[in-house]
């Protein structure tokens, strides 16, 4: 017998039992997960939001525990399948970043 594949045993999730779930990114790790997808430095990152590269580290380490991912990389995966970023974003900006 094959295991539910959700705690619950229903199998289907309703939207608003997902988006309850979803833990929401504030503005500034959205954009700390964004530079890091596109490939920015955290150096890069920090310019482009005025920030501190620690301040950069920082909110990448919150949005790491927000999402329970085990790597920043793991982060931008997570984020763009629950639509906390839009995939098509990471290939806009500066054409030296990709």
């Amino acid at each position: 017998m094959a295991a539910a594949p959700f705690a619950g045993g229903g199998g289907v999730v309703s939207r608003k039992a997902r988006d309850r779930d979803t833990p929401l990114l504030t503005p500034l790790q959205s954009a700390v997960l964004l530079g890091h997808a596109r490939g920015e430095q955290p150096s890069q990152i920090a310019d482009q939001l005025q920030i501190g590269v620690r301040d950069v580290r920082l909110h990448l380490r919150a949005v790491l525990v927000a999402l329970k991912a085990v790597n920043a990389t793991h982060a931008v995966g997570i984020a763009c399948a629950r639509g906390l970023i839009d995939s098509s974003d990471i290939l806009k900006g500066d054409p030296d970043v990709r």
